[in-house]
């Protein structure tokens, strides 16, 4: 004779933050040893992972996230989930300065620039004549962008916001 378990296991914890500005959300907490956490990002998407044998786990957003609810369920080795955990995460991580590379690429005066920043990121560059021209990176993080005019030689600048509005 044995017993099935159709008891659910304990409600896990979860702490999410950004702690290396990458825009992904480090996720980590602890649940019954042996259980598989499920988290629901603040876009809806999931990602899975085991605890440790001590009841650890952790795991990073796959994209880069919006603020709000990040939502993480254990499953026992018996199938039974238990009552979710939820914790509001809120960037306040400013993104890693991004990389630029500038030149008169095609020799129209005009200066290219391009480099790469937090994906879903908006990029300002600011050209030596002080006009400013706007972009948003790829899904890679890659960027690209023509001064609107013919620019005297001088400094570009590159400000990368990130999704939750913090600039780098």
């Amino acid at each position: 004779d044995y017993t099935v378990d159709t008891v659910k296991p304990a409600k896990p914890s979860v702490t999410a933050t950004d702690s290396d500005g990458d825009g992904q959300i480090n996720a980590s907490g602890t649940a019954e040893p042996g259980s598989v956490v499920t988290v629901t990002w603040p876009n809806g998407s999931t990602s899975t992972t085991a605890t440790l044998p001590n009841g650890n786990w952790s795991i990073e957003s796959p994209t880069v996230q919006p603020e709000g609810e990040v939502q993480v369920v254990a499953t026992d080795g018996n199938g039974n989930p238990s009552d979710p955990a939820t914790v509001d995460y809120k960037d306040n991580t400013p993104p890693k300065k991004p990389t630029i590379t500038a030149a008169d690429t095609d020799s129209d005066g005009k200066i290219d620039a391009s480099g790469t920043a937090e994906p879903e990121s908006t990029i300002t560059v600011t050209w030596p004549d002080g006009t400013t021209s706007t972009t948003t990176t790829k899904p890679d993080g890659t960027w690209s962008v023509e001064s609107p005019s013919a620019q005297a030689t001088g400094p570009v600048q590159v400000i990368a916001t990130d999704l939750n509005g913090n600039p780098s």
